[in-house]
Formats: structure tokens, sequence, C-alpha cells
């Protein structure tokens, strides 16, 4: 028995490490010549691609009342999918701005999920193509496998102010 425990475990981590090593591949990018992830990521790569991700969610200050507000929200909290690319301006503004409102409202990080895009907004052998990406960053809510809402590129307001209209069910109609 203590065998069998042991071998499931072993089975389970050695998964979970490969799993683990596919998050935050890199590649060069075409335009630049420098290193950018592709695939999928977590705020870990994000950190390490680059000094922009900290420097922009630390000089961000969300309202704190649209931070209470999306709070109360906490027992429907939607899944977020995130696309963006560490090549994009908008991104390095959009992406850390969005993860320290997550952290205000203590966001469960288990419902967020992140790919980087190359500039032909490619994931590598994640496919995105059922998710309509056309511009980078894109925050896509979903409820129950249902989509609720999109943020897409900059807010129409304030992020925080866009996601809680999301949360609202008063969805922002996206800039063009």
């Amino acid at each position: 028995m203590r065998k069998t425990i042991l071998l499931v475990l072993t089975m389970l981590m050695t998964g979970f490490v490969t799993f683990a090593q596919d998050d935050n591949q890199r590649i060069t990018d075409e335009k630049t010549g420098q290193e950018i992830l592709i695939g999928t990521v977590t705020r870990d790569g994000l950190l390490q691609i680059g000094d922009w991700f900290q420097a922009e969610y630390d000089k961000y200050e969300p309202s704190a009342e649209d931070i209470e507000q999306i709070r109360s929200f906490r027992k429907k909290f939607p899944w977020i999918f995130i696309t963006l690319g560490t090549w994009c301006h908008d991104s390095h503004e959009q992406v850390p701005r969005f993860l320290k409102i997550l952290d205000l409202v203590d966001y469960p990080r288990e419902q967020i999920f992140m790919v980087a895009v190359d500039r032909n907004k490619k994931a590598k052998d994640f496919c995105i193509g059922d998710y309509d990406i056309k511009l980078v960053p894109t925050f896509i809510f979903t409820d129950q496998g249902e989509e609720t809402g999109r943020i897409i590129e900059t807010p129409v307001e304030t992020l925080e102010r866009d996601f809680l209209n999301v949360l609202r069910g008063n969805v922002p109609a996206p800039r063009n």
C-alpha cells in the first residue's frame, strides 16, 4: 500500500514538474531580437523577463472605492483568461496593474490563467484561436464556461471600473 501511494505521488510530482516546465517559454522576438515569453506564463515569468512588471505594479494606485466594490463580488468571482504580449507596451502597462487589482481583492490565483503571444498572436502550442484575440492585452471573464465580458488593450474608464462593470453585467464597450 505504501509503495502504491509513493508511486502515485511520484507520478503526480513528475507530471507537475513537466507541466511547470512548459510555463514561461522564451523565444527571440523577430522584430527586436530580444527574448519574449510565449505560451502559458506565470507572474514569476513576467517578473523575470524585464523590470517593467514590478515598476508598473508598484506605481499603480487603483480606486479604493472600486476595489471595495469588487471585493463585494467575492463569492461569485469569474474565471479570468489573460492574453498578453511581453513585447507589447499596453501589456507592460495594463497586466501589472490588473494583477495588482486582483491582489488587492484577494482574487483566487487558481481562477487566473495567462498566455503570452508573439506578434502574430500565436501562443506556440497553446491554441487561442477560439478566443478571437486581435489586440493584447485582452482580459476575458467567464462564468461557468460562458464569457461574461472582456477588457481589450486599454480600459474604457479604468481597469478596476471596467472590471467592476463586468461583474455587474454592464460590459464596457471596447475602444477601437
